[in-house]
């Protein structure tokens, strides 16, 4: 937005997949970040403040929201429906108190599927490694930790050719060093194809954590007259336990080779 107001949404959304016969490797990841300027303008004056002598011009530049998250699995079937698996992820969410959080997981399931595939359910176990450095530091928690994670994903393919799909998945992190450290993330998509290029996606995800980040707040003085007056004091404070984020989205769909292309050779 630009003129009155001048504000910038920007919000970036990738899926990379590349399958073999038994294995499979699939990297998603996404940016969220907002910026306005604050105050939206400003009158500026020198002196006396003569108004004809006053300039008009923006404030400063502020973010207000920014979150960054990738996470890589790669999964080798030993059955149809046995398999194992070794992932990684990355994620940062200033507002909620995480400069940044990176993790590393091994471990087996089990999948389930009808004939032609359009239903799955899928469940795993893994052990995890955690490391992260908070933006305010909590000396009662660990910045690195041994964890367990338990994963279901769920999918259900319909349309024509079965290239529209509803998925979940719940992922539950527990720290094993302190079992107060619960996280979950639930994430549910409506792809709807509009054609074999382009469909329109609906994303509503819910991100839950038991022991939240410690966040700065700054602290305000509430004065006689009883209004609030900015003080340099900063007070910390638990971050909120529970995000939810909704977006609906275009998505392009890029297939190496297209459907006219020999088998295997995608």
């Amino acid at each position: 937005a630009k003129g009155n107001s001048e504000t910038l949404n920007l919000g970036i959304n990738t899926q990379i997949t590349r399958k073999w016969l038994r294995t499979s490797w699939n990297t998603t990841g996404n940016f969220v970040r907002t910026d306005v300027h604050e105050p939206t303008r400003r009158a500026v004056c020198t002196g006396t403040c003569d108004p004809s002598l006053t300039d008009v011009e923006l404030g400063p530049t502020v973010t207000k929201s920014e979150k960054v998250f990738v996470n890589s699995n790669f999964q080798r079937r030993v059955t149809e429906s046995f398999f194992w698996k070794l992932a990684g992820g990355f994620e940062r969410d200033k507002f909620a108190g995480l400069d940044s959080r990176s993790s590393a997981a091994a471990g087996v399931g089990y999948m389930w599927r009808n004939q032609d595939s359009s239903k799955t359910l899928q469940a795993d176990v893994a052990a995890t490694y955690t490391d992260q450095q908070e933006v305010v530091p909590d000396p009662t928690t660990e910045d690195s930790f041994a964890g367990v994670r338990f994963t279901v994903n769920g999918g259900y393919r319909f349309g024509d050719a079965k290239r529209s799909a509803y998925t979940s998945q719940l992922v539950v992190d527990e720290n094993a060093q302190d079992t107060e450290d619960l996280r979950a993330n639930w994430q549910n998509s409506l792809s709807v194809e509009m054609s074999r290029r382009f469909s329109l996606k609906l994303n509503v995800q819910f991100a839950y954590d038991k022991q939240p980040q410690l966040v700065e707040l700054t602290l305000f003085r509430r004065n006689i007259s009883g209004n609030l007056v900015e003080t340099p004091t900063k007070f910390p404070a638990r971050a909120k336990a529970l995000d939810t984020s909704v977006s609906a989205s275009i998505v392009v769909n890029f297939s190496p080779g297209g459907a006219a292309s020999k088998p295997g050779s995608n």
